[in-house]
């Protein structure tokens, strides 16, 4: 869905995405929406009586299902060699696009909130950069300060080779 056209001399470095336990909320809300009709109406014998809103129900739950894990799968975070792109879709028609170049990042910090994100080592980095108000976000990424780490080494050999000699 998303193509990145990269400018000359430049190559995809890393890719990421929010870590896989984001969806746990998700799997739990779809297991309980199909399971609790299904149950009630087998329990009471109305399965037959109410089978096509059932299904109907089920097929709905279904395409929340993939809507979620297609945002989730095309949310990303890019990372070459001249820039960071962070590539971040409401929805399948609704998508915004925020960049800055390597060597304009000023500051890489790293949160992790909550249990959950404790648990399976996820947290936001934010990337402050030249121009911008706000900081960028890489929300839900796996192992933060790894990523934080990989962004200020990636600035730092950036910046030694756009340092001009002393003469």
């Amino acid at each position: 869905m998303f193509k990145l056209d990269l400018l000359e001399n430049e190559r995809t470095i890393a890719l990421y995405r929010q870590s896989e336990a984001v969806l746990i909320k998700t799997v739990f809300a779809i297991f309980l929406l199909i399971y609790f009709p299904w149950y009630f109406l087998l329990k009471y014998d109305l399965a037959g009586t109410y089978v096509r809103l059932l299904l109907f129900w089920t097929v709905l739950v279904f395409i929340y299902a993939i809507n979620k894990y297609i945002l989730w799968l095309i949310n990303c975070y890019i990372i070459t060699n001249q820039r960071l792109v962070i590539v971040n879709y409401k929805s399948l028609f609704n998508k915004t696009v925020l960049e800055t170049r390597i060597s304009g990042i000023l500051n890489v910090s790293f949160s992790s909130k909550g249990i959950t994100s404790a648990m399976f080592s996820f947290g936001d980095v934010k990337v402050q950069a030249e121009g911008l108000t706000e900081p960028m976000i890489l929300k839900n990424v796996s192992k933060p300060s790894q990523v934080k780490d990989f962004i200020l080494n990636l600035r730092a050999k950036t910046a030694r080779k756009n340092i001009p000699y002393a003469q």
